[in-house]
């Protein structure tokens, strides 16, 4: 530990004697390749490339930019891939943000631990070929890849702070059993997996089972008042998302979703540190959502996947916590420890140490009276939904404020939740 401490000093007071000069302001074209590696608990480890290209201009507006083009291609070693091209800027259409997203995302083995929390057991033991209950080292694995094409967009209603959100999305899921992905693989057994059995017991509906189109519109506001969108120092940012998903629109069923966040920054040291939070809802007011839809969580730019992972709750596994609504919180603090220049690129160094917690409020309704009485203890707790707790320690590397590489280590408040998760990849939380 000693040891550890020592190195940590050394690499900070070197880092410091770089901190002599002042940001350089970017202009023009900023173009940042990298190879797309890193790991995640969820997914493994991660091979592939990436480029986040910035146009700045006549850097009037830096540390701002006029447009970002982000493309991505991945695989990993637990199965995931993602071919993605993303678009942002507030100066395409004078007066509006347009934000969009193309992408092909392969989950061959998409985590699935059943429904709404606490209701469902984990148990690690089916998972460990030493142990005598071991069934298979994916049993909480289904496949779940798909396409997926969002647009959205922002305008002012009052001043460039409360503004309007408009957007449509396509996706078209391919749902199904790792037993068929991965059989390829000689060390995988030919036991079910938990997908396969609820698609047995119809927990998992036959026409839900090997996924279906969703085509929806999202409509809603955002109060936006921070001072820098890659980290905000200070300031506000709240959404309030409406998702509507009409039956007539080639959807196998209709619903309707309403998500309300709320982030919130303070500075305790100016451009140094800081303390933030977030706070979340989302549920179905309307409708039914297909149960693959279930842990998608939308916000006024993308969608992301949870509740549990490195996106929501780090440290919990990835999707973990599935319903029809949750809450659910974060709580960092982010400190730039030393900032320099180099390669006459702008960096800073950064820690954050995190709590995160979240939670089903509305558990999705499925049939379990096909669950055979002998075994459903096994897969149905009859507890309560209680809160998940994850917790743990982040570091940053930012070039020019906006390309962060992350790495976060999270910790489980729960064995029914998972262990720890590492997750290493680009951008803070929120």
């Amino acid at each position: 530990m000693k040891n550890t401490l020592r190195i940590l000093m050394v690499i900070i007071i070197a880092l410091t004697t770089l901190a002599m000069a002042d940001d350089i302001i970017k202009t023009g074209i900023n173009v940042g390749p990298l190879p797309s590696v890193a790991y995640n608990s969820d997914t493994g480890f991660q091979y592939g490339l990436l480029a986040n290209i910035f146009f700045y201009g006549d850097g009037s507006i830096y540390p701002e930019y006029f447009h970002n083009v982000y493309v991505e291609w991945n695989q990993t070693t637990k199965g995931a891939g993602l071919a993605q091209i993303t678009y942002d800027s507030k100066h395409l259409i004078p007066g509006i943000r347009i934000t969009a997203d193309l992408s092909n995302i392969v989950q061959q083995t998409w985590g699935f631990y059943g429904f709404n929390g606490a209701e469902s057991i984990y148990n690690a033991s089916w998972l460990d070929e030493t142990s005598a209950d071991y069934k298979n080292r994916l049993y909480y694995a289904m496949q779940r890849n798909y396409f997926r094409f969002l647009v959205n967009f922002q305008g002012n209603i009052a001043g460039d702070n409360f503004r309007w959100l408009g957007g449509l999305g396509f996706m078209n899921f391919n749902i199904g059993s790792v037993t068929q992905t991965r059989a390829w693989d000689s060390t995988f057994t030919d036991n079910t997996t938990l997908y396969d059995d609820f698609v047995n017991w119809d927990a998992i509906t036959a026409s839900e089972a090997d996924g279906g189109i969703v085509t929806y519109l999202k409509g809603g506001i955002v109060y936006d008042t921070r001072d820098n969108e890659a980290c905000p120092m200070t300031g506000l940012w709240d959404e309030l998302v409406i998702t509507a998903a009409p039956g007539f629109a080639g959807n196998e069923t209709g619903w309707l979703q309403v998500a309300a966040i709320h982030r919130q920054y303070f500075t305790l040291i100016p451009k140094n540190l800081s303390l933030t939070y977030r706070l979340g809802y989302q549920g179905v007011v309307a409708g039914t959502m297909p149960f693959y839809l279930q842990g998608m969580m939308p916000n006024s730019r993308t969608t992301v996947d949870g509740l549990g992972g490195n996106k929501t709750v780090r440290g919990i596994m990835r999707a973990r916590m599935v319903g029809d609504g949750y809450v659910y919180g974060n709580l960092e603090a982010r400190w730039k420890i030393v900032h320099f220049t180099l390669a006459n690129q702008n960096f800073y160094f950064g820690i954050n140490p995190f709590v995160d917690a979240g939670m089903v409020i509305q558990p999705y309704q499925y049939d379990k009276t096909n669950i055979p009485a002998g075994v459903y203890s096994d897969y149905i707790s009859g507890s309560d939904e209680t809160l998940h707790i994850g917790y743990g320690m982040g570091i940053k590397l930012a070039m020019n404020q906006n390309m962060i590489l992350a790495v976060d280590y999270g910790f489980a408040g729960s064995s029914n939740d998972g262990s720890t998760g590492l997750y290493i990849g680009l951008g803070y939380l929120y």
